[in-house]
């Protein structure tokens, strides 16, 4: 039946062929021969993918040498073909988008480690590298800004990877452009509605009202406060030297409808105005209020001490926040984004970070949070 399989092949009767080569299969699963022939089966019926797998693993045992070099030239048909597919989709892509030339950017999503095992091959074919190097660019804790340029090239990139199981998204450059920032100073109330204080692009005081239900998701992350140290090495010679010192967390509370992000920062956001809050709730306080305002202004906020320090100010602020929209998504694996836009420096030297924090240098980190706030706000 063997014979007869190859015969019907090389006739390119693939009907014939797959009857016979389905039955030995079910006969003799572990057979090098029929597997041989079920991936020449699948290549000659257009499976590229499916032929590959059975390809690889026949080079895998090399038990037969006949069977291994014919399972590598197999594999060199069907990767020289899938090349020359990407190539001319490439050059599809490039043409249909001459006329737009604004740039995106390619996201990879985090991958378990199981499913990276299943993908890497695919995705070294698709980009034309080695499996080593698949695996190190396939992330496995957060996003990985993995590709900028035009978004006909990068939505085809997009299609295959999501074709082979990778999980990726695109956004447009534009679309990001297209949003509002604004720096929260402080919070005038939180109920019925949220009602803040904050500053524009042109810095100027404005008053905005809106309901938590309009909150569409948060995003959190941690900004390092790099400062110059100096130290003594082994030879006793000093030298200067960057380290993080401290963090600034960052809270973006982002409406959608409104294609506006409200910013706030714990190093910014101005935790001393307690009088007017205290003014707000004083139903809520026994005694005389007076009295209790011409003390300490640590006061009280809704019957309890308001935390003496800013860490405390901070994490007393989230909580009330979350409490308005505890079934809201939080998006916050911020750092691991940031570890991989770094790199693209001239991409962020022109972001506006809209934040203004104090430290003694710029940072491209300021600006990393910013796109990761805005492409996650354009995700959907």
């Amino acid at each position: 039946m063997l014979e007869q399989a190859a015969d019907a092949l090389n006739r390119q009767d693939y009907k014939t062929a797959g009857k016979l080569i389905a039955v030995l299969v079910a006969d003799k699963p572990d057979d090098h021969q029929v597997q041989l022939y079920a991936a020449k089966l699948q290549e000659a019926t257009n499976k590229l993918d499916n032929a590959l797998d059975i390809y690889r693993l026949l080079l895998q045992h090399g038990l037969n040498h006949k069977i291994t070099t014919e399972a590598r030239q197999g594999v060199q048909r069907i990767e020289a073909i899938q090349a020359q597919q990407r190539a001319n989709a490439i050059a599809c892509a490039r043409a249909g988008i001459e006329d737009n030339i604004e740039p995106g950017f390619l996201i990879l999503e985090p991958i378990s480690q199981e499913q990276k095992q299943i993908v890497i091959e695919r995705f070294a074919g698709i980009m034309n590298i080695d499996p080593y190097s698949a695996r190190l660019q396939l992330p496995s804790r957060g996003w990985r800004l993995y590709r900028v340029g035009p978004m006909g090239e990068l939505e085809f990139y997009r299609d295959q990877f999501l074709q082979a199981g990778i999980p990726c998204f695109c956004v447009a450059q534009q679309s990001i452009q297209q949003m509002y920032t604004f720096n929260v100073s402080h919070f005038q109330s939180f109920q019925p509605k949220a009602t803040i204080v904050c500053t524009d692009d042109r810095s100027e005081l404005r008053t905005f009202n809106f309901n938590w239900s309009e909150v569409t998701q948060i995003v959190t992350g941690m900004l390092p406060i790099f400062e110059e140290v100096m130290e003594i090495d082994a030879r006793n010679r000093t030298h200067r030297k960057p380290r993080t010192l401290d963090y600034v967390e960052i809270c973006d509370l982002q409406l959608r409808d409104r294609r506006s992000i409200f910013r706030l920062c714990s190093q910014t956001y101005d935790f001393c105005d307690y009088k007017q809050l205290i003014t707000q709730n004083r139903t809520q306080f026994t005694g005389d209020l007076s009295t209790q305002l011409s003390g300490d202004l640590s006061g009280l906020l809704n019957g309890q001490k308001i935390p003496s320090t800013s860490r405390d100010n901070w994490k007393n602020l989230m909580s009330q926040i979350r409490e308005q929209v505890a079934e809201m998504p939080t998006q916050g694996n911020f750092t691991p984004f940031a570890e991989t836009a770094i790199g693209y420096t001239e991409l962020l030297g022109h972001i506006n970070p809209h934040l203004e924090l104090l430290r003694r240098a710029d940072s491209h980190w300021d600006r990393a949070f910013h796109l990761y706030s805005s492409i996650s706000m354009c995700k959907d």
